[in-house]
């Protein structure tokens, strides 16, 4: 295991509220609208002392991410995006996430060294009952599904339309028969069918004995089709031979850098550059107790060019401490979609910044040219406004000595003492990307 997920807890908290720390005053900084919201609450970022103080952060619900006017939350100029991401809309608009170079640098490289910690891939052959990539990079799924297909000696991509042959899936498991190991990547909706179909011809696919069942992207719009989690790993044992606790999930979303993986014992670990806080349905303002079920937000380190500081649409819960796997941090559950009304809202919202005279409506950033390359830049969807960033973008240095204590808005403390983390019972619901 990498040091990262065997620190102590004091290591634990420290490194990851310096990391969000140092965020938070970049973005403070660099990004109008963000500095707005600190404003507002009167939260001083560089005055954060430790990890009861990350509760206080201004949140940006995932929903302002389907926004036309979203190009607001950048702290990067549009001029620097590199990649736009984009969910798969299953919910109606698509989110767009948009990524300059450093972000992209840094989410490839967490990412790759989560894919080695929890799977120790390095061959063998990946069967992918996902799109190609030509077409359909920007979903954020397929980016993921992309990055980790790298460690493959081959793979195939077998999807079209939200539809594939299982027959050509069966036959590429065939052909690699003896000759490296197989491995299925995909959704699981789309592992599930290709389970009855394997079932219902009666076909003999058993796989290798280091094979992988990887998922990603919940049930979706397939929710009929859902069963639990250890009814699909005890399916995935029937009918390809895969042991259950080398089945394993992720939870994510495009808006993030955050990919939570399981480990063999299906619990799924928060990266270490990120923290996830449980929010009050009812006042998201408010921080739940360690182990209480709410909201998920999620605070990420890695992101430069917007704050990772995110209210998500989810229900889950998280528990801080050392998983009988030994490593160390946070694991998060997903529960379910919330469905309603929606949730909290920014403390300025983006027309009473736009209308507020701090930045300059009518001025606008250069377009940016498509690039060809699998990095591209994103063409800019004409004029936009521009922010007021000061002379420099640069993260201040912080002062020497102890820190003044942030503002507290509520008193809930988000850590506790650490406990040992048992293997979960039944959870109905999967991981969805959004």
């Amino acid at each position: 295991m990498s040091k990262a997920h065997v620190q102590s807890p004091d290591e634990w908290a420290r490194s990851v509220t310096n990391a969000l720390r140092d965020a938070a005053i970049h973005h403070q900084a660099g990004n109008g609208f963000y500095r707005a919201q600190c404003d507002a609450l009167g939260v001083d970022p560089a005055a954060i002392n430790g990890i009861d103080d990350l509760q206080n952060l201004p949140l940006l619900p995932v929903r302002m991410f389907k926004r036309p006017d979203a190009n607001i939350l950048l702290t990067c100029s549009m001029a620097d995006v590199e990649i736009e991401t984009r969910s798969t809309g299953t919910s109606g608009v698509p989110s767009i996430a948009r990524r300059d170079r450093e972000t992209v640098t840094r989410a490839l490289i967490g990412l790759t060294g989560t894919y080695r910690e929890f799977f120790r891939l390095s061959r063998g052959a990946g069967l992918f009952l996902s799109p190609p990539t030509d077409g359909t990079s920007e979903i954020g799924m397929i980016k993921d599904f992309n990055i980790l297909n790298g460690v493959f000696d081959h793979h195939a991509d077998l999807v079209d339309d939200d539809s594939y042959d299982p027959k050509e899936a069966s036959e590429y498991l065939r052909k690699w028969k003896g000759r490296m190991t197989r491995h299925i990547v995909g959704p699981p909706f789309l592992v599930g069918r290709f389970l009855r179909f394997l079932e219902r011809d009666g076909i003999n696919a058993r796989l290798d004995p280091y094979s992988m069942i990887i998922t990603l992207g919940g049930w979706k719009r397939h929710a009929g089709e859902s069963i639990s989690p250890e009814d699909f790993r005890d399916r995935c044992h029937d009918l390809l031979g895969v042991r259950p606790d080398n089945v394993r999930d992720m939870y994510g979303m495009i808006e993030s850098n955050m990919l939570a993986v399981e480990c063999h014992l299906h619990r799924k670990h928060v990266p270490p550059w990120c923290y996830v806080s449980i929010r009050d349905v009812d006042d998201v303002s408010k921080e739940l107790a360690p182990g209480s079920t709410g909201i998920i937000a999620i605070l990420d380190a890695l992101n430069t060019s917007y704050p990772g500081f995110l209210l998500t649409d989810d229900v889950g819960d998280v528990e801080t401490g050392t998983c009988e796997c030994g490593r160390t941090g946070q694991v998060i559950t997903f529960r379910r979609r919330r469905q309603g009304a929606e949730l909290g809202s920014c403390a300025v919202s983006i027309e009473r910044y736009l209308g507020s005279g701090k930045i300059a409506a009518n001025s606008a950033v250069p377009a940016v040219a498509k690039d060809s390359s699998p990095a591209g830049h994103p063409e800019a969807s004409g004029p936009v406004p521009s922010r007021e960033t000061g002379p420099e973008r640069r993260t201040p240095s912080l002062p020497a000595g102890p820190r003044p204590a942030i503002r507290k808005t509520h008193s809930v403390s988000p850590s506790g003492p650490p406990v040992t983390l048992k293997p979960r019972e039944r959870v109905a619901n999967r991981t969805v990307d959004r």
